[in-house]
């Protein structure tokens, strides 16, 4: 996925206008094999005994696709097999071996496995980091997804410190892009912490910075800027940020802003913790839009997920949100319906559709003076866009 900060998800209240339909001669074609082929081309490749990279491909091909079926303990029990078969091959084909570690961290969270999540996001960056230079730009990578870790466990001084290191790093590595990307991410921080005119001024600075390979920063900072102004009720920083972002011409739509999410609107909203999310647009403080809400412990966070999708128009206004296809019941969407429909995103050259995959979840916790475990009374949506990805094994 991509390490670019600009699908943020933002709470501020948001005003569309009606969006026309697509055109009906437009066609959605949905491709995919079949779990059974890709349960058979694993179980194939483990009977000829292929080798290590084909082994992990194969895996990753159908943990994905049990993922999207939505069969997550099967994906994980896939996904954990493999790295038990192959984690030794690390030195030989790391690339291979830290995108395992990768899906592995992903089905985790979705599953509220919080120590597995954990240790699987450590996994994938020791692998990069012992098998290619510190300033290589896939290291600099994982540092990122290293960092967005420890901040979704709320340990935002760690996760500012890794972002630091990784803007050194990438100096140093003669990427001022991925600078720039480390200063907005570490900037965000400070609003995850409640402290809105540091974060203000650190993003006015990037901002500010046009020198060449600055530009995807500055972009970035000028969103979460927009996205304060605009909690403030002042639109005139929005609209100069679609001007500029219509300039870019872009293919594919960067989410700008979108309404807050309250699952259980009768119970108070917890102040906004700054909706951080990383860089794979993958919510890493609850809903993607950057509400939390304390609920019941006796909560049911068992295989409850929806996959969503909707147009994305030329101008970047949503329509015809719906749910494609569900498990469990879907009683806590209905705000995420209304959110995704209250987007906005940037100006594209043609209507796009995205299908996104939303889980309701919460992370296990163990119970002190005993081995049993309990859910979090914390409510989790974890998020992850099925359109960006590119195919299992291809990274």
């Amino acid at each position: 996925m991509s390490i670019v900060l600009l699908s943020l998800a933002l709470s501020a209240a948001t005003t569309t206008n009606a969006v026309a339909p697509p055109q009906a001669e437009q066609t959605i074609i949905v491709t995919g094999t079949p779990l059974r082929d890709t349960e058979r081309a694993l179980r194939e490749c483990l009977a000829r005994k292929c080798p290590p990279n084909e082994d992990i491909n194969a895996a990753l091909a159908h943990a994905e696709n049990l993922f999207v079926a939505g069969k997550y303990q099967d994906a994980r029990s896939v996904t954990l097999a493999a790295i038990g078969r192959n984690h030794r091959y690390a030195r030989t084909f790391p690339i291979d071996v830290s995108d395992l570690y990768r899906a592995n961290s992903r089905i985790a969270a979705h599953l509220g496995e919080g120590r597995d999540y954990q240790w699987s996001v450590g996994a994938m960056h020791r692998t990069l980091d012992d098998a290619f230079a510190k300033t290589d730009p896939r290291v600099i990578d994982a540092d990122f997804e290293w960092a967005d870790m420890y901040a979704s466990f709320g340990r935002l001084e760690r996760a500012r410190q890794l972002f630091e290191q990784a803007e050194r790093k990438a100096m140093e590595g003669g990427r001022p892009d991925l600078a720039g990307i480390a200063r907005v991410r570490a900037a965000w921080l400070h609003q995850a912490e409640g402290d809105e005119w540091l974060t203000r001024q650190a993003l006015t600075k990037i901002a500010a910075d046009r020198s060449p390979g600055a530009e995807v920063a500055r972009v970035a900072a000028l969103v979460l800027l927009a996205r304060l102004d605009r909690k403030e009720g002042q639109l005139a920083s929005s609209a100069a940020l679609v001007d500029e972002m219509r300039a870019l011409h872009s293919k594919t739509p960067t989410l700008l802003f979108a309404p807050m999410v309250n699952l259980y609107p009768r119970l108070p909203e917890n102040p906004d913790n700054g909706g951080y999310v990383d860089g794979s647009g993958n919510s890493i403080f609850s809903a993607p839009t950057g509400s939390t809400t304390r609920l019941m412990a006796t909560d049911n966070f068992d295989d409850r997920w929806i996959d969503v999708g909707f147009w994305v128009s030329a101008d970047g206004k949503v329509a015809d949100a719906e749910i494609l296809r569900s498990r469990g019941p879907t009683d806590w969407s209905k705000p995420l319906l209304g959110s995704i429909a209250g987007r906005i995103y940037s100006p594209i050259e043609a209507a796009t559709f995205r299908v996104e995959r939303y889980s309701y979840t919460s992370r296990w916790l163990d119970m002190t003076g005993t081995r049993m475990r309990q859910r979090s009374p914390d409510a989790r949506i974890e998020y992850v866009d099925l359109t960006a990805d590119a195919p299992a094994g291809t990274r």
